[in-house]
């Protein structure tokens, strides 16, 4: 009977694994090279090599098509996760300790909503976060409440939080180009340009994919506003310190920020955003007005900045000469940003604080930019950079450049990397006392 048994399972294993290997298959042979959006087009294109078709309807308001367009991805969606969830309960079994029976697990399936696929590969930074590969399947019931949501893992079943810039879902990416088209106000230039393109419906999904896929963080910015938007934020939380020398923004509008621009005088040294809007942040960084003004310390946290919010900031840096201290923290900002901003702090003279702490995308490409900054760097006397994606190699790379650099007293690194740094840098004994591992 087991014998039995065991063959049975054997073939609905194996029927199971062909099944999803079709499917990732058809999967495959529809993926171009403008990547996860074109490709989700394309699934409805039929006779239209472009696959724009689908933009078309929804940009000249033909809505019943698109609706059975997406009744069709949702449809595709279900079957794949079903049959990952079939094969994972076919896999985790539990031994009865009657009949030596086999029972499988019970696992609620995930909707088409719900599932996401991985944009890159990922090394959980903490115990309770989990590590995936790039093109994983994801399942994340919620990923509009938190930059760091809690989800699983439909190949490992594994289970813990996930830096959500680092997944998408093509259902999601058509319910944000179907946001930036149809909200009253824009203010990334990149999308201002997408919005108001006339040639063509091909042009603007192709700006948009193009603008995705460049762009690491755009998706959390534009999962930002959408849910500011849907929840119909309209005024934020403004606060003054006791000395009234320090203004907290957290989910401003552009009116505040505006109100705030106006109002801003020598007396204020500290501006904090949080969970801004990409209209509000660009509002915000754009002012010339910050340019003149004696702040001492700029804090943004929970504010994906895109490559154009990036510009902002860097002509702010290059033009304040008061700012002491830049503190972007929690997911908001990625290589691009980093690079882009220690470019600009090479040879600034003010800067002596430089916080980077909880950015996901901030990965080993970011190390060629940070060490230059290290060598070149008079004034910085901090720098911080835990909880990144940064790699053993990458943080071998920065601790060298250290050693040329007299000023830094503080580096802050995951302590992740300390043993093999300690055993394989030749010189970190000249350095120890300046690194600070947490």
């Amino acid at each position: 009977m087991n014998i039995i048994r065991k063959r049975k399972e054997s073939k609905v294993k194996e029927k199971l694994l062909t099944r999803v290997k079709v499917i990732d298959k058809i999967f495959k042979s529809k993926k171009s090279e403008t990547q996860h959006l074109r490709f989700f087009i394309q699934l409805k294109a039929g006779t239209d090599p472009t696959g724009i078709i689908c933009l078309y309807y929804l940009i000249t308001g033909r809505e019943e098509a698109l609706v059975e367009y997406k009744k069709e991805i949702e449809l595709l969606q279900e079957n794949i996760s079903r049959s990952s969830i079939q094969l994972l309960m076919s896999q985790k079994t539990t031994i009865c300790k009657k009949d030596q029976c086999i029972q499988l697990l019970v696992v609620d399936t995930p909707t088409a909503e719900s599932v996401y696929i991985a944009r890159y590969d990922y090394h959980a930074l903490g115990i309770s976060g989990i590590s995936f590969s790039e093109g994983e399947q994801l399942e994340i019931k919620s990923i509009s409440d938190s930059f760091c949501p809690y989800g699983r893992s439909l190949v490992s079943g594994n289970k813990g939080y996930i830096p959500s810039c680092y997944v998408y879902s093509m259902l999601e990416s058509l319910q944000l180009l179907e946001f930036i088209l149809s909200v009253e106000e824009v203010s990334l230039p990149i999308l201002q340009k997408i919005r108001n393109d006339s040639s063509s419906n091909d042009k603007k999904a192709s700006l948009f994919l193009e603008t995705i896929t460049d762009d690491p963080i755009m998706i959390d910015a534009l999962r930002e506003d959408k849910r500011q938007h849907d929840k119909g934020f309209t005024a934020g939380s403004v606060k003054w310190s006791q000395h009234n020398d320090r203004i907290s923004l957290t989910s401003p509008s552009t009116v505040q920020c505006d109100a705030l621009i106006s109002f801003i005088n020598n007396n204020h040294k500290e501006v904090d955003l949080y969970s801004s809007s990409t209209n509000s942040t660009v509002s915000l960084l754009s002012s010339t007005k910050l340019h003149i003004a004696t702040l001492r310390k700029l804090v943004i946290w929970d504010t994906p900045l895109t490559n154009d919010c990036i510009q902002y900031l860097c002509m702010l840096l290059t033009n304040n000469k008061t700012i002491q201290e830049l503190d972007i923290r929690h997911y908001s900002i990625s290589d691009r940003g980093v690079t882009n901003i220690c470019q600009v702090l090479e040879h600034n003279s003010t800067l002596t604080s430089l916080d980077l702490y909880g950015n996901p995308l901030i990965t080993s490409t970011s190390s060629q930019s940070l060490s230059q900054l290290i060598l070149n760097n008079s004034s910085l006397n901090i720098l911080n950079l835990r909880r990144t994606s940064l790699s053993t190699e990458a943080v071998l790379l920065i601790l060298q450049s250290l050693s040329y650099n007299k000023s830094i007293t503080k580096l802050r690194l995951d302590k992740r990397h300390k043993e093999t740094c300690i055993n394989t840098y030749p010189n970190y004994h000249l350095i120890q006392d300046r690194i600070i591992w947490d």
